[in-house]
């Protein structure tokens, strides 16, 4: 997996278009006491939706019949913050890489020291069609330049040719957002919850987004190993994947 480093780390403040401070509560915490990885992403979708509404490219587009749709997301976390800790969560839009458009997020401890980094990339769909449309047709340019670097797009994951030991996941009413989808942080929560129960905990991931997942469905998550000492974690419906994550075992 590529690391990449945000924008200027030595001046984030300048180089993130949007931030707010968020405290870490009692029900986002693991029982080791640190903010669960489905939290985290609770927080990343927040702060995404925050900024888009202050831009009126949120609850805007929605009123015009679009809506936002999270394709790919790389994730690195250095350290999870612990209950109690207030920590700083910043978004940017970095530009657009054909149909994707491609958001960073920078999570700073109290003492500002960068502790997740995250690149995301988006499709606009017609909520009617379910087309995607073109980014640059709708969003600023000044937050959404129409050329990303290519290197910032997230990974596309290749399919395990071989894979082994699965745990089966029903979607639940509580999985579905305001647009009767599935949750982008539900899929992360299943990761969480699969890694907890085979005893693996891992530093950073990445999760590619392949097919929509229906209310009473079950995603059956089916684990592979690379030879660089990543484990890839295909999630399935009757044998369709529905995504592909890909994590980095501590």
């Amino acid at each position: 997996m590529a690391i990449y480093e945000p924008y200027n780390m030595k001046d984030s403040t300048r180089s993130f278009q949007y931030e707010k401070k968020f405290e870490v509560l009692s029900f986002q915490i693991d029982p080791q006491g640190q903010l669960r990885w489905g939290a985290l992403g609770d927080l990343l979708q927040e702060i995404a939706w925050k900024h888009a509404d202050s831009k009126d490219f949120g609850q805007n587009l929605f009123d015009q019949g679009f809506h936002w749709v999270l394709s790919r997301m790389s994730i690195q976390v250095r350290k999870l913050p612990a209950w109690g800790d207030v920590i700083t969560v910043k978004t940017a839009g970095r530009g657009i890489n054909k149909l994707f458009a491609l958001r960073e997020f920078l999570v700073e401890d109290s003492a500002g020291i960068p502790i997740v980094n995250a690149m995301s990339a988006w499709l606009l769909l017609d909520s009617g069609s379910k087309r995607p449309k073109r980014p640059n047709q709708i969003l600023p340019t000044e937050l959404f330049p129409p050329q990303a670097e290519s290197e910032l797009l997230p990974e596309k994951i290749p399919l395990p040719s071989t894979i082994d030991q699965g745990q089966g996941f029903l979607v639940r009413p509580s999985d579905l957002d305001m647009n009767n989808h599935v949750n982008n942080v539900s899929y992360i929560r299943w990761v969480e919850d699969f890694c907890t129960t085979c005893d693996i905990h891992f530093s950073d991931l990445e999760i590619n987004y392949l097919a929509e997942a229906m209310l009473n469905e079950t995603i059956n998550i089916f684990m592979a190993n690379e030879e660089d000492s990543r484990i890839i974690l295909t999630g399935s419906i009757d044998g369709k994947p529905v995504f592909i994550a890909r994590i980095t075992p501590k």
